[in-house]
């Protein structure tokens, strides 16, 4: 299994990274901030599970290929990040390290996909984002294509869709919850 993980610069640029499954953090277990990281930052998402085998989707059929659908949180390590960035090294280390996304269980999807579908994230009891998968940066079946071109999709793989919001400045202590059409699937601490 493979965490396709969509990222978006500013401008509308975007692009993606593969994850292992060693990223996953489930069950809504809390997430312990690792060694060494001082600024923590995270992106609410919404993510696709991969129900079919398929390399080069064309845009038209990407629902086809579409089983599951949830909610995610991506971990960022902040000043990892910007040491790597200022090094030229990749950023696996800021990024991909041991829990450092977070998944729900996703809904079954059959057909069509819920156009209306609305997630909203919170922080210590506050909302801090809401989104729909209408409004997603970049049209999902255009992810799917662009994504697919390049990976082969395997049953069971997840695609992070990304988002152009990102929290900064979590700490140990905060309470992270994201909801998908009102019902929290996500719910845990940063310890």
């Amino acid at each position: 299994m493979k965490l396709l993980c969509v990222e978006h610069a500013p401008a509308g640029a975007w692009g993606f990274t593969v994850l292992g499954d060693n990223a996953l953090l489930r069950d809504n277990d809390d997430f312990y901030v690792p060694p060494r990281v001082e600024r923590l930052s995270c992106v609410p998402q919404l993510v696709f599970r991969i129900g079919k085998l398929g390399k080069a989707i064309a845009p038209r059929f990407a629902p086809r290929y579409l089983a599951g659908m949830g909610v995610g949180i991506r971990f960022y390590a902040d000043d990892l990040l910007d040491a790597s960035r200022a090094a030229g090294l990749p950023p696996d280390e800021a990024t991909a390290f041991d829990h450092a996304a977070a998944i729900s269980p996703a809904r079954p999807l059959e057909g069509e996909l819920p156009a209306d579908a609305l997630y909203a994230f919170e922080v210590n009891g506050r909302e801090a984002f809401r989104g729909s998968l209408a409004a997603l940066p970049v049209p999902l079946d255009r992810l799917v294509a662009r994504l697919s071109a390049s990976c082969l999709f395997k049953v069971g793989d997840l695609l992070y869709c990304g988002n152009t919001f990102r929290y900064p400045g979590l700490r140990p202590g905060d309470h992270l919850r994201l909801s998908l059409d009102g019902a929290p699937l996500l719910d845990f601490s940063v310890r």
